[in-house]
């Protein structure tokens, strides 16, 4: 049955400030879902529901429900989703409360955020609430005027609820070979109760590891081996079974969609729910943020496994997003969650940017002033078209540039080079989310000056040519979770210093320190204000000394800098700025890493308004924005001044 059928005798429009709730009656597994939709004309005046947020799953694979007497086609997985939501008639717990139970202990790691329904004695408050509010039914997904204004209402829909349920699905009972015995102290087997407890302790580890103090860590580095780091942090051994239960955990879809950043982010309460567990979203975040911060200490395999997901940084900053906007008066600005959440999935491309406006700040007055006309959520429009309004509106709302670090080449041949395509996934972050962004301002106190001509795929933008890209390396490649290889980053490193090595007839007594400083610059994309930086990097270097060029580079360096040991300070820096990116050289002497697609030829320019240059490829009288660079002497607008001693006239580049 296809899942547009019969729903225009389940749908009254709805008025501007309705939303509509849905009533599931109870029900045991095997019989016919039941349930009703409710219309109520004032969201402000809505009885207390629950939010759902959870995966909608494939159109094709469909199941039918009977909703308001009448048959429905509805997604197999959101059939699920309603008989594990539904209240049972004369439930009870197959494991009766007492505090002498495994599961009921108060000695249990998890206890203070998480707890089995097999432990309550009462109904727990999923159960409690009757009515909720699932987008998929509570939304007419066929009228496309109703979507858009529904849309806007969202992030007062997610932040009216009494509570937002994440569903992740019910619990796989099957558990990897050899699964070792869970907690000793407990005597729970996970044999007994599933895999759901063996993801508690690790959760409960990772929240122990938050608190301890941070001098008790310091001296576990990425330099020991996995063994003592997996002991040190308390996790069981690398090649333990166990930890294929995190890993399908934190796989699960629901981190990949786009729309549950707000719907976490705005809710007064989250809990996720997965089969019969209830925990707490703040604890899974914060144990997400640890693991994502001190991924060192995962081990290996574990990355390797999940090379091709989404890795725990989009569960990392889900959190953290969601913990800024908890605050009182705090929103985030709609680039960095743009940026942030670039990744995530979504089945309209056009949700990439709907899905990111109840939390941004340019959109916290659109209830009493309205949607600004270029954000209109408009399911009608082209996706280019509503990328496109969104990157204009960056421009002109904050007067800056920085919407450019989004782009990259390849692009359709259709696409104008200066927007954004948020549906592809980026590997790196942009130069302009760096720790060291706050220092940049290579337009110095030049202002933006830009003009759209008729045709509105053309931005015009006035700036400086500076120089030229004259050699380049190749690509340091990642493999997810932030993971490079060895040989990698081996490679890397060695080809760019190939790029500016000095001549082997030059002593090392003659060599140009200052060039070895703006090696390590260029490489940490100025992540090197430390005064100690520049020792952490010598010691990187020291312990790669069978490259040739690496051990040239070394013995070029003052001996007393080997001595740090903080190679790892260097080494985080390093992979940050430059993954995704290539080590090149300008005609002019200059060091720089700029975009993947770069060429040789390419102008590296400044425009006005730009925090960073830009690489940008001629294209007759026209230029296409190849991506932003970083380049050593370009970051605080030196050329800015030079042209301006010069008395050269501004330079209009045309954007296709």
């Amino acid at each position: 049955m296809p899942l547009r059928s019969v729903r225009h005798t389940v749908y009254e429009p709805l008025g501007s400030d309705a939303i509509r709730l849905l009533f599931v009656k109870p029900g045991f597994k095997d019989e016919p879902i039941e349930c009703a939709l409710i219309t109520v004309a004032n969201l402000a005046e809505s009885p207390p529901y629950h939010a759902l947020s959870y995966v909608w799953g494939e159109s094709e694979d469909a199941a039918s429900i009977i909703c308001n007497g009448a048959e429905m086609a509805i997604t197999k997985r959101l059939a699920d989703t309603l008989i594990h939501l539904r209240r049972t008639p004369g439930w009870r717990s197959v494991v009766p409360w007492s505090k002498d139970h495994p599961l009921h202990s108060s000695k249990n790691a998890w206890k203070g955020f998480a707890r089995s329904r097999h432990e309550q004695y009462q109904e727990s408050e999923w159960e409690k609430e009757s009515l909720l509010w699932i987008d998929a039914l509570c939304i007419d997904q066929t009228n496309h005027e109703e979507r858009a204004s529904q849309v806007k209402m969202m992030g007062k829909i997610y932040s009216c609820a009494a509570a937002v349920t994440i569903w992740l699905g019910a619990e796989d009972k099957q558990l990897p070979d050899s699964i070792s015995k869970f907690d000793a102290g407990s005597g729970v087997h996970i044999s007994t109760y599933g895999r759901i407890p063996v993801l508690l302790s690790f959760i409960a580890q990772a929240l122990r590891n938050v608190k301890r103090p941070q001098n008790r860590l310091a001296s576990i580095t990425p330099a020991e081996n996995s063994l003592q780091r997996n002991g040190a942090y308390g996790f069981p051994k690398p090649n333990a079974p166990d930890w294929k239960i995190v890993r399908d955990f934190f796989t699960n879809p629901w981190f990949e969609r786009v729309w549950v950043v707000q719907e976490a982010v705005l809710a007064s309460r989250a809990m996720v729910l997965i089969g019969d567990w209830e925990v707490d979203w703040a604890a899974i975040g914060d144990a997400a943020s640890w693991f994502q911060t001190k991924g060192y200490a995962l081990p290996a395999v574990l990355k390797y496994e999940i090379q091709d997901q989404q890795d725990l940084l989009p569960v990392a900053k889900a959190v953290s997003v969601w913990k800024q906007c908890s605050s009182p008066g705090k929103q985030i600005a709609l680039l960095d969650l743009l940026q942030a959440f670039r990744n995530r999935l979504a089945t309209d491309p056009r949700d990439k940017v709907y899905a990111t406006f109840g939390i941004a700040t340019e959109l916290a007055d659109v209830e009493a002033h309205g949607f600004h006309q270029l954000l209109e959520p408009d399911y009608e429009k082209p996706v280019l078209d509503v990328y496109r309004y969104v990157a204009r509106f960056l421009i002109i709302e904050h007067g800056s540039l920085d919407v450019l670090s989004d782009v990259g080449l390849p692009l359709e041949p259709s696409w104008p080079s200066w927007v954004p395509d948020w549906r592809q996934n980026r590997a790196s972050n942009t130069l302009t989310t760096m720790p060291s962004a706050k220092n940049y301002n290579a337009s110095g106190n030049g202002s933006l000056s830009m003009g759209f001509s008729d045709n509105p795929a053309i931005l015009s933008l006035e700036g400086i040519d500076v120089d030229h890209v004259a050699a380049y390396g190749h690509k340091l490649a990642s493999y997810g979770f932030g993971y490079v290889t060895y040989q990698e980053e081996i490679d890397f490193v060695n080809m760019a210093w190939g790029l500016v090595e000095p001549s082997e007839t030059t002593s090392a007594s003659n060599a140009d320190k200052a060039m070895i400083r703006t090696f390590i610059q260029t490489l940490t994309a100025g992540q090197n204000n430390d005064p100690d930086f520049f020792g952490h990097a010598v010691s990187w270097f020291a312990q790669h000394t069978h490259i040739s060029r690496i051990a040239s580079l070394l013995q070029r360096m003052p001996r007393a800098s080997r001595q740090s040991a903080d190679s790892g300070r260097f080494h985080e820096a390093f992979v940050q700025a430059c993954v995704d990116r290539r080590f090149f050289v300008t005609r002019n002497g200059l060091m720089g890493i700029g975009p993947d697609a770069m060429k040789e030829g390419d102008t590296i320019a400044i425009l006005f308004g730009g925090s960073v240059p830009y690489v940008v490829r001629t294209v007759d009288q026209n230029h296409k924005l190849v991506g932003e660079c970083y380049v050593v002497g370009l970051m605080s607008g030196e050329a800015v001044l030079t042209w301006k001693d010069e008395g050269s006239k501004r330079k209009v580049f045309n954007l296709l």
